[in-house]
């Protein structure tokens, strides 16, 4: 089996927010899904874990934080699903993994975005984030 980088692992803890935010599965059986698709990602199961059930209980506040770092007319409603889910998992990382410095949590989710996103989104969520670290 391959050894799974931590931006691979990232990526899996995308797929598996997104997966919940839009169809509410049971985070065991999207996990041992994803353990099925990915055998790579038990390398980091536990960063996985941990980071897709943080991100779940701290959504709320994750959610307010976005909302505070809006545009004036634009709110997390309005952002597609993907770029919500990027933002969660970045600002998760920043605010509460000690391990990631602010800034690769930063470019990793941009990273996301140009792979997952249309051309414009990278930019944005770079900007978003870059004004949430501010205030960090």
């Amino acid at each position: 089996m391959k050894k799974q980088s931590r931006s691979e692992a990232r990526e899996a803890i995308f797929t598996q927010v997104f997966q919940f935010a839009t169809q509410r599965d049971n985070m065991d059986e999207a996990r041992h899904i994803l353990l099925q698709e990915m055998p790579e990602c038990e390398q980091n199961l536990g960063y996985i874990t941990e980071v897709t059930e943080g991100i779940l209980e701290h959504e709320a506040e994750i959610i307010d934080i976005i909302n505070a770092h809006c545009r004036s007319g634009w709110n997390f409603k309005r952002l597609s699903k993907v770029t919500r889910t990027i933002l969660k998992v970045a600002i998760y990382e920043m605010k509460y993994c000690d391990d990631v410095p602010p800034k690769v949590a930063i470019n990793e989710a941009v990273e996301l975005a140009k792979k997952y996103c249309d051309e414009k989104e990278p930019s944005f969520i770079n900007g978003i984030l870059g004004s949430i670290l501010k205030d960090l």
